[in-house]
């Protein structure tokens, strides 16, 4: 007897399940990576938080299953960006579980989630994160916050949010070049303006940008700036100077001088700012905003770049739609 209730100790442990060691349920991840035409460079890893939970662990496996890199949650309860790109061709992986805030594990992983990157691509889009996708209010690795889900092209996200045209003009060789894109659309210049930044100096990057473009037998397609809501900005923490209307009109008149995108007034109040009832923190368009970039891009390039489209770069293509 005296061993009797060491014994059933024992037993009891090795029949319970691995998973009822651990605090907490596995988090189900949320990114849809696998419904995109391609994964975005910098990925933004996403879950369903758990009750009671701070702190989440994500791994990034590499085909093999070695752990090349981790990362903890500092953006929110849900989410992390990833700021290494993803620019190898290759198979990756995502997981994520729950730990404390010294990293011990609380909850099984998740299901390995995959990152598949392919080169070359036909169209790639360079951005910041009106590009990359999301804002406060969807991670960026879902389609809905991203606009080239709207737009019936396959097109490579090449953005990482919190750009200027100076970062983008750094990361050109880094983030551009191993996709090999024949055309790329370049969509920057918001965050420069928001901080005080001068259409000229701006204007300068986008030189820099086509030169090295065409050294790269790449043609480049800038779009248009998108407007901002100064009364939500503000609401939201987010700073701005007030001249930025006055450089976007002057960055945007280049842009359209040298065949760029025009989005038009669609965007815009009758002040000229980002329409309150198309943005939730007046920076970032939402999803009817988003939808309206991707049919406007489309558009663009069905019109003017139809000798790069072959079937394998369209998704469903339809006239109709394009036109509508």
């Amino acid at each position: 007897m005296k061993y009797f209730f060491t014994i059933m100790a024992v037993l009891i442990f090795f029949s319970v399940p691995v998973e009822a060691n651990y605090k907490y349920a596995t988090p189900n991840p949320s990114t849809e990576f696998e419904s995109m035409d391609f994964a975005p460079l910098y990925p933004t890893y996403s879950w369903e938080p758990l009750p009671k939970t701070e702190f989440y662990l994500i791994q990034v496996l590499n085909s093999d299953g070695t752990v090349i890199r981790e990362l903890m949650n500092t953006e929110s309860l849900s989410r992390v960006t990833d700021w290494q790109p993803f620019n190898e061709v290759g198979n990756f992986y995502w997981r994520v579980c729950v730990v404390n805030k010294k990293k011990k594990q609380l909850s099984e992983w998740s299901e390995p989630q995959l990152i598949q990157v392919t080169a070359p691509v036909t169209f790639a889009a360079l951005g910041d994160s009106i590009t990359h996708g999301g804002a406060n209010f969807i991670p960026a690795g879902q389609i809905s916050c991203q606009w080239e889900t709207f737009c019936q092209y396959k097109i490579k996200n090449i953005g990482r949010s919190g750009d200027t045209t100076a970062m983008m003009v750094e990361r050109f060789e880094r983030d551009v070049l191993p996709f090999q894109p024949k055309l790329l659309l370049i969509m920057g210049g918001v965050n420069d303006i928001r901080e005080g930044a001068a259409a000229e100096d701006v204007i300068k990057n986008y030189e820099i940008l086509r030169q090295k473009c065409a050294a790269n037998n790449i043609v480049p397609v800038f779009c248009a700036i998108t407007p901002m809501n100064e009364d939500k900005m503000t609401a939201r923490g987010i700073p701005f100077v007030g001249s930025w209307k006055v450089e976007r009109a002057k960055i945007n008149d280049w842009i359209l001088e040298n065949g760029g995108v025009d989005f038009g007034t669609w965007l815009e109040d009758d002040n000229g700012e980002l329409r309150a009832d198309f943005t939730p923190d007046g920076l970032h368009p939402d999803l009817r905003g988003k939808m309206l970039i991707g049919r406007t891009i489309e558009k663009f390039l069905a019109e003017n770049w139809f000798n790069f489209i072959t079937g394998a770069e369209v998704k469903e293509w339809s006239f109709v739609r394009i036109g509508s």
